[in-house]
Protein backbone atom coordinates (compact mmCIF):
# COMPACT_ATOMS: atom_id res chain seq x y z
CA UNK A 1 0.00 0.00 0.00
CA UNK A 2 1.25 3.66 -1.16
CA UNK A 3 0.11 6.89 0.09
CA UNK A 4 0.61 10.29 -1.61
CA UNK A 5 2.21 13.95 -1.19
CA UNK A 6 0.21 16.88 -1.67
CA UNK A 7 1.62 17.62 -4.78
CA UNK A 8 0.87 14.43 -6.17
CA UNK A 9 4.40 12.53 -5.91
CA UNK A 10 4.61 9.24 -4.49
CA UNK A 11 5.33 8.33 -0.60
CA UNK A 12 7.07 5.19 -0.62
CA UNK A 13 5.37 2.00 0.97
CA UNK A 14 3.43 2.49 4.50
CA UNK A 15 5.82 2.08 7.18
CA UNK A 16 5.94 -1.09 9.70
CA UNK A 17 8.46 -0.35 13.25
CA UNK A 18 8.78 -1.91 15.96
CA UNK A 19 7.59 -0.81 19.37
CA UNK A 20 5.42 2.09 20.54
CA UNK A 21 7.83 4.17 18.97
CA UNK A 22 9.58 5.13 16.19
CA UNK A 23 13.42 5.22 15.88
CA UNK A 24 15.27 8.28 14.53
CA UNK A 25 16.38 6.21 11.57
CA UNK A 26 12.54 5.52 10.89
CA UNK A 27 11.74 8.87 11.51
CA UNK A 28 14.61 10.31 9.13
CA UNK A 29 12.94 7.73 6.43
CA UNK A 30 9.81 8.77 6.30
CA UNK A 31 8.41 10.30 3.05
CA UNK A 32 5.29 11.50 4.03
CA UNK A 33 4.08 12.38 7.61
CA UNK A 34 0.40 11.19 7.52
CA UNK A 35 -1.23 11.86 10.95
CA UNK A 36 -0.30 15.92 9.98
CA UNK A 37 -2.73 15.92 7.49
CA UNK A 38 -5.47 14.49 9.81
CA UNK A 39 -4.24 16.81 12.41
CA UNK A 40 -4.78 19.61 9.81
CA UNK A 41 -8.61 18.20 9.20
CA UNK A 42 -8.79 18.52 12.90
CA UNK A 43 -7.52 22.19 13.27
CA UNK A 44 -9.74 22.88 10.33
CA UNK A 45 -12.77 21.56 11.13
CA UNK A 46 -12.30 23.58 15.11
CA UNK A 47 -11.79 26.61 12.40
CA UNK A 48 -15.04 25.42 11.47
CA UNK A 49 -17.25 25.71 14.53
CA UNK A 50 -15.47 29.19 15.44
CA UNK A 51 -18.12 30.82 12.77
CA UNK A 52 -21.50 28.86 14.19
CA UNK A 53 -23.14 31.19 16.26
CA UNK A 54 -25.70 28.53 17.60
CA UNK A 55 -25.90 26.40 20.12
CA UNK A 56 -22.90 24.86 21.91
CA UNK A 57 -20.51 25.58 18.89
CA UNK A 58 -18.92 28.45 20.74
CA UNK A 59 -17.64 26.34 23.85
CA UNK A 60 -14.98 24.36 21.87
CA UNK A 61 -13.42 27.70 21.16
CA UNK A 62 -12.57 26.65 17.48
CA UNK A 63 -10.23 29.76 16.79
CA UNK A 64 -7.32 27.43 18.43
CA UNK A 65 -7.05 25.80 15.09
CA UNK A 66 -5.37 28.55 13.99
CA UNK A 67 -2.85 27.84 16.49
CA UNK A 68 -2.32 24.47 15.51
CA UNK A 69 -1.99 25.50 11.69
CA UNK A 70 0.81 27.65 13.13
CA UNK A 71 2.88 25.45 15.40
CA UNK A 72 2.63 22.74 12.05
CA UNK A 73 4.06 24.75 9.73
CA UNK A 74 7.22 25.73 11.98
CA UNK A 75 7.80 21.93 12.33
CA UNK A 76 6.65 21.16 8.30
CA UNK A 77 9.08 23.85 6.51
CA UNK A 78 11.81 23.31 9.00
CA UNK A 79 12.10 19.70 8.29
CA UNK A 80 11.71 20.45 4.80
CA UNK A 81 14.66 22.94 4.83
CA UNK A 82 16.79 20.29 6.96
CA UNK A 83 16.40 17.61 4.99
CA UNK A 84 17.15 19.38 1.77
CA UNK A 85 20.06 20.93 3.69
CA UNK A 86 21.16 17.70 4.61
CA UNK A 87 20.75 15.71 1.27
CA UNK A 88 21.79 18.86 -0.91
CA UNK A 89 24.58 21.04 1.27
CA UNK A 90 22.57 23.61 1.54
CA UNK A 91 18.67 24.97 0.89
CA UNK A 92 17.88 26.29 -1.96
CA UNK A 93 16.41 29.39 -1.12
CA UNK A 94 15.04 30.60 -4.48
CA UNK A 95 13.55 27.28 -5.28
CA UNK A 96 12.24 27.55 -1.75
CA UNK A 97 10.27 30.81 -2.10
CA UNK A 98 9.31 30.23 -5.70
CA UNK A 99 7.30 26.93 -4.35
CA UNK A 100 6.05 28.79 -1.30
CA UNK A 101 4.49 31.51 -3.73
CA UNK A 102 3.19 29.21 -5.77
CA UNK A 103 1.40 27.11 -3.33
CA UNK A 104 0.21 30.48 -1.60
CA UNK A 105 -0.42 33.43 -3.97
CA UNK A 106 -2.85 31.45 -6.44
CA UNK A 107 -5.60 30.69 -4.54
CA UNK A 108 -5.78 33.52 -2.15
CA UNK A 109 -5.86 36.12 -5.11
CA UNK A 110 -8.60 34.11 -6.59
CA UNK A 111 -10.37 33.67 -3.59
CA UNK A 112 -9.88 38.57 -2.56
CA UNK A 113 -10.87 38.72 -6.57
CA UNK A 114 -14.40 36.75 -5.55
CA UNK A 115 -14.67 38.89 -2.39
CA UNK A 116 -14.65 42.16 -4.89
CA UNK A 117 -17.11 40.73 -7.05
CA UNK A 118 -19.16 40.09 -4.48
CA UNK A 119 -19.31 43.00 -2.86
CA UNK A 120 -18.09 45.92 -5.21
CA UNK A 121 -19.55 44.60 -8.18
CA UNK A 122 -22.64 42.87 -7.27
CA UNK A 123 -22.92 44.50 -3.93
CA UNK A 124 -23.16 41.85 -1.41
CA UNK A 125 -22.98 42.87 1.81
CA UNK A 126 -23.66 46.82 1.62
CA UNK A 127 -22.94 47.66 5.53
CA UNK A 128 -19.38 45.81 5.29
CA UNK A 129 -18.44 47.81 1.17
CA UNK A 130 -16.73 50.49 3.68
CA UNK A 131 -14.54 48.15 5.50
CA UNK A 132 -13.48 45.67 2.79
CA UNK A 133 -12.40 49.43 0.38
CA UNK A 134 -10.21 50.68 3.52
CA UNK A 135 -8.68 47.30 3.63
CA UNK A 136 -8.09 46.53 0.10
CA UNK A 137 -4.72 48.07 0.15
CA UNK A 138 -3.24 45.80 2.92
CA UNK A 139 -5.05 42.68 1.00
CA UNK A 140 -3.18 43.24 -2.25
CA UNK A 141 0.27 44.22 -0.26
CA UNK A 142 -0.02 40.66 1.50
CA UNK A 143 -0.64 42.39 4.63
CA UNK A 144 -4.10 41.25 5.90
CA UNK A 145 -2.91 40.57 9.33
CA UNK A 146 -2.64 45.01 9.34
CA UNK A 147 -6.21 44.99 7.85
CA UNK A 148 -7.12 43.45 10.75
CA UNK A 149 -5.62 45.07 13.13
CA UNK A 150 -7.01 48.42 11.32
CA UNK A 151 -10.48 47.71 11.54
CA UNK A 152 -13.02 49.49 13.84
CA UNK A 153 -15.82 48.15 14.10
CA UNK A 154 -17.16 46.46 11.01
CA UNK A 155 -15.03 43.00 10.54
CA UNK A 156 -13.69 43.25 6.85
CA UNK A 157 -14.38 40.76 4.63
CA UNK A 158 -11.57 38.05 3.93
CA UNK A 159 -10.33 38.75 7.70
CA UNK A 160 -9.66 35.10 8.18
CA UNK A 161 -6.62 35.66 6.13
CA UNK A 162 -4.92 37.58 8.71
CA UNK A 163 -2.90 34.07 9.61
CA UNK A 164 -1.67 33.86 6.49
CA UNK A 165 -0.14 37.29 6.15
CA UNK A 166 1.71 35.52 9.35
CA UNK A 167 2.88 32.60 7.87
CA UNK A 168 4.29 34.85 5.02
CA UNK A 169 6.45 36.85 6.27
CA UNK A 170 7.85 33.77 8.54
CA UNK A 171 8.52 32.34 5.25
CA UNK A 172 10.38 34.76 4.09
CA UNK A 173 12.47 35.63 7.35
CA UNK A 174 13.37 32.00 8.57
CA UNK A 175 15.41 30.66 5.38
CA UNK A 176 17.29 33.43 5.39
CA UNK A 177 18.01 33.62 9.09
CA UNK A 178 17.99 29.79 9.87
CA UNK A 179 19.69 28.29 6.87
CA UNK A 180 21.38 30.94 5.22
CA UNK A 181 23.00 33.13 8.06
CA UNK A 182 23.03 29.94 10.88
CA UNK A 183 23.96 27.47 7.99
CA UNK A 184 24.54 24.06 9.41
CA UNK A 185 24.43 25.71 13.14
CA UNK A 186 22.48 23.58 15.52
CA UNK A 187 22.66 25.35 18.94
CA UNK A 188 22.82 28.11 17.22
CA UNK A 189 19.23 27.66 15.29
CA UNK A 190 18.05 26.05 18.03
CA UNK A 191 18.65 29.18 20.49
CA UNK A 192 17.75 31.91 18.10
CA UNK A 193 14.82 30.15 17.79
CA UNK A 194 13.99 30.20 21.71
CA UNK A 195 15.16 34.03 21.84
CA UNK A 196 12.42 34.51 19.37
CA UNK A 197 10.10 32.46 21.10
CA UNK A 198 10.53 34.43 23.93
CA UNK A 199 10.86 37.64 22.68
CA UNK A 200 7.21 37.32 20.81
CA UNK A 201 5.63 35.93 23.28
CA UNK A 202 6.30 39.18 25.39
CA UNK A 203 5.64 41.40 22.41
CA UNK A 204 2.02 43.04 23.73
CA UNK A 205 4.07 43.82 26.99
CA UNK A 206 6.01 46.31 24.41
CA UNK A 207 3.23 46.93 21.70
CA UNK A 208 0.02 47.06 22.02
CA UNK A 209 -2.35 46.41 19.95
CA UNK A 210 0.18 45.40 17.91
CA UNK A 211 2.15 43.08 19.93
CA UNK A 212 -0.78 40.53 19.56
CA UNK A 213 -0.24 39.54 15.91
CA UNK A 214 3.29 39.26 16.73
CA UNK A 215 2.66 36.75 19.41
CA UNK A 216 1.72 33.76 16.56
CA UNK A 217 5.77 33.62 15.34
CA UNK A 218 6.24 32.12 19.24
CA UNK A 219 3.76 29.03 18.25
CA UNK A 220 5.54 28.53 14.75
CA UNK A 221 8.73 29.10 16.39
CA UNK A 222 7.80 25.91 18.38
CA UNK A 223 7.20 24.34 15.63
CA UNK A 224 10.28 24.74 14.11
CA UNK A 225 12.68 23.66 17.55
CA UNK A 226 10.26 20.28 17.47
CA UNK A 227 11.53 20.10 13.78
CA UNK A 228 14.95 20.60 14.79
CA UNK A 229 15.05 18.17 17.42
CA UNK A 230 13.83 15.88 16.04
CA UNK A 231 16.30 15.88 13.48
CA UNK A 232 18.95 15.37 15.44
CA UNK A 233 19.80 12.06 17.24
CA UNK A 234 20.27 12.63 20.60
CA UNK A 235 17.32 15.87 20.71
CA UNK A 236 15.17 12.72 18.85
CA UNK A 237 15.95 10.56 21.81
CA UNK A 238 14.66 12.89 24.31
CA UNK A 239 11.26 13.97 22.61
CA UNK A 240 10.70 10.58 21.28
CA UNK A 241 10.10 9.66 25.25
CA UNK A 242 6.47 12.13 24.18
CA UNK A 243 5.20 9.23 21.91
CA UNK A 244 5.58 6.41 24.64
CA UNK A 245 1.55 5.75 24.97
CA UNK A 246 1.14 6.90 28.44
CA UNK A 247 2.64 10.32 27.97
CA UNK A 248 0.73 10.78 24.66
CA UNK A 249 -2.47 10.08 26.41
CA UNK A 250 -1.38 12.79 29.10
CA UNK A 251 -0.56 15.30 26.90
CA UNK A 252 -3.90 14.77 24.60
CA UNK A 253 -5.73 15.03 28.00
CA UNK A 254 -4.46 18.37 28.68
CA UNK A 255 -5.03 19.64 25.19
CA UNK A 256 -8.52 18.56 25.31
CA UNK A 257 -9.02 19.96 28.73
CA UNK A 258 -7.38 23.17 28.03
CA UNK A 259 -9.16 23.29 24.94
CA UNK A 260 -12.99 22.71 26.16
CA UNK A 261 -12.21 24.42 29.57
CA UNK A 262 -11.62 28.13 28.41
CA UNK A 263 -11.04 30.72 25.94
CA UNK A 264 -8.31 32.05 27.50
CA UNK A 265 -6.37 30.29 24.69
CA UNK A 266 -7.25 32.12 21.92
CA UNK A 267 -5.89 35.23 19.81
CA UNK A 268 -5.86 38.29 21.88
CA UNK A 269 -5.85 36.18 25.56
CA UNK A 270 -3.30 35.58 28.02
CA UNK A 271 -2.63 32.12 28.12
CA UNK A 272 -2.53 32.12 23.77
CA UNK A 273 0.94 31.81 23.21
CA UNK A 274 1.03 29.20 26.69
CA UNK A 275 -1.58 26.52 24.91
CA UNK A 276 0.96 26.00 21.83
CA UNK A 277 3.22 24.06 24.21
CA UNK A 278 1.05 21.40 24.82
CA UNK A 279 -0.01 21.54 21.13
CA UNK A 280 3.68 21.12 19.40
CA UNK A 281 4.06 18.46 22.62
CA UNK A 282 1.26 16.49 21.26
CA UNK A 283 2.53 16.99 17.50
CA UNK A 284 6.05 15.58 19.12
CA UNK A 285 4.05 12.43 20.64
CA UNK A 286 2.35 11.75 17.63
CA UNK A 287 5.24 12.03 14.85
CA UNK A 288 7.31 9.85 17.29
CA UNK A 289 4.58 7.26 18.18
CA UNK A 290 3.13 4.13 16.35
CA UNK A 291 -0.24 3.81 18.16
CA UNK A 292 -3.80 3.89 17.65
CA UNK A 293 -3.95 7.91 17.74
CA UNK A 294 -1.64 8.82 14.81
CA UNK A 295 -3.15 5.85 13.30
CA UNK A 296 -6.53 7.28 12.95
CA UNK A 297 -5.37 10.87 12.24
CA UNK A 298 -3.99 8.74 8.63
CA UNK A 299 -7.35 7.84 7.89
CA UNK A 300 -8.88 8.59 4.53
CA UNK A 301 -11.38 11.22 5.59
CA UNK A 302 -9.20 12.69 7.83
CA UNK A 303 -6.39 13.03 5.19
CA UNK A 304 -8.42 14.34 2.38
CA UNK A 305 -9.90 17.13 4.45
CA UNK A 306 -6.36 18.02 6.09
CA UNK A 307 -4.97 18.14 1.70
CA UNK A 308 -7.96 20.49 1.17
CA UNK A 309 -7.53 22.27 4.25
CA UNK A 310 -6.14 25.44 2.88
CA UNK A 311 -8.70 25.83 0.24
CA UNK A 312 -10.98 24.83 2.70
CA UNK A 313 -10.02 27.91 5.27
CA UNK A 314 -10.41 30.61 2.88
CA UNK A 315 -13.39 29.76 1.03
CA UNK A 316 -15.90 28.03 3.79
CA UNK A 317 -17.37 30.90 4.91
CA UNK A 318 -18.81 31.34 1.83
CA UNK A 319 -20.89 27.87 2.14
CA UNK A 320 -21.72 28.24 5.82
CA UNK A 321 -22.64 31.84 5.20
CA UNK A 322 -24.96 30.60 2.14
CA UNK A 323 -26.38 27.79 3.86
CA UNK A 324 -27.66 29.91 6.96
CA UNK A 325 -29.19 32.92 5.07
CA UNK A 326 -31.87 30.23 3.60
CA UNK A 327 -32.31 28.24 7.00
CA UNK A 328 -34.78 29.40 9.75
CA UNK A 329 -32.85 31.16 12.37
CA UNK A 330 -34.04 28.99 14.95
CA UNK A 331 -31.33 26.72 17.24
CA UNK A 332 -31.84 23.62 15.46
CA UNK A 333 -31.84 24.97 12.09
CA UNK A 334 -28.81 26.64 12.94
CA UNK A 335 -27.22 24.80 15.29
CA UNK A 336 -27.48 21.00 13.79
CA UNK A 337 -28.65 21.50 10.14
CA UNK A 338 -26.59 24.68 9.12
CA UNK A 339 -23.11 23.10 10.04
CA UNK A 340 -24.06 19.75 8.49
CA UNK A 341 -24.91 20.82 5.14
CA UNK A 342 -22.51 23.84 5.44
CA UNK A 343 -19.20 21.60 6.12
CA UNK A 344 -20.84 18.88 3.12
CA UNK A 345 -20.76 22.60 1.07
CA UNK A 346 -17.30 23.78 2.03
CA UNK A 347 -15.93 20.21 1.57
CA UNK A 348 -17.00 20.08 -2.15
CA UNK A 349 -16.02 23.71 -3.08
CA UNK A 350 -12.53 23.35 -1.60
CA UNK A 351 -11.98 19.76 -3.14
CA UNK A 352 -12.88 21.61 -6.62
CA UNK A 353 -10.74 24.61 -5.70
CA UNK A 354 -7.70 22.04 -4.69
CA UNK A 355 -8.23 19.81 -7.78
CA UNK A 356 -8.46 22.67 -10.60
CA UNK A 357 -6.61 25.66 -9.65
CA UNK A 358 -4.18 24.47 -6.24
CA UNK A 359 -2.97 21.48 -7.48
CA UNK A 360 -1.68 22.27 -11.01
CA UNK A 361 0.11 25.97 -9.10
CA UNK A 362 1.54 23.45 -6.61
CA UNK A 363 2.93 21.31 -9.46
CA UNK A 364 3.99 24.41 -11.51
CA UNK A 365 5.81 25.65 -8.60
CA UNK A 366 7.76 22.61 -8.07
CA UNK A 367 8.80 22.71 -11.74
CA UNK A 368 10.21 25.94 -11.84
CA UNK A 369 11.23 25.89 -8.28
CA UNK A 370 12.79 22.39 -8.07
CA UNK A 371 16.30 21.87 -9.15
CA UNK A 372 18.02 18.53 -9.98
CA UNK A 373 19.05 17.04 -6.70
CA UNK A 374 16.55 18.56 -5.38
CA UNK A 375 14.92 16.39 -1.92
CA UNK A 376 11.25 16.54 -1.56
CA UNK A 377 10.29 13.97 0.76
CA UNK A 378 7.32 15.77 2.72
CA UNK A 379 3.84 17.50 1.43
CA UNK A 380 4.05 21.27 1.71
CA UNK A 381 2.85 22.73 4.24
Amino acid sequence: MSSRTADGTSAGAVERPVGPVRTHADHQGRRYFGELDGLRAVAILLVFTSHVDALFWDRLHGGTGVTVFFVLSGFLITTLARREERTRGRLDIRGFYLRRVFRIYPLYVAVLAFYAALILVLGFQPERRGAFLDSLPFYLGFLPEQALLNSTGVEPPFAAAWSLGIEEKFYFVWPLLGFWLLAGRFRLRVWALVAAVVACWAMPLVLDPIGYLVQPYALIGMGCVLALLLDDERGYAVVSRLGRPPVLGAVLVVVLALQLATSEIELARPFYVAFGIPVALLLAGLLTSTGRLPALLRSRPLVFLGRISYAFYLTHGFALNLVQAVLPATGFWQGVVAPAVGLATAVLGAWILHVCLEKPMIRLGHRLGDRPGSHRRLPVA
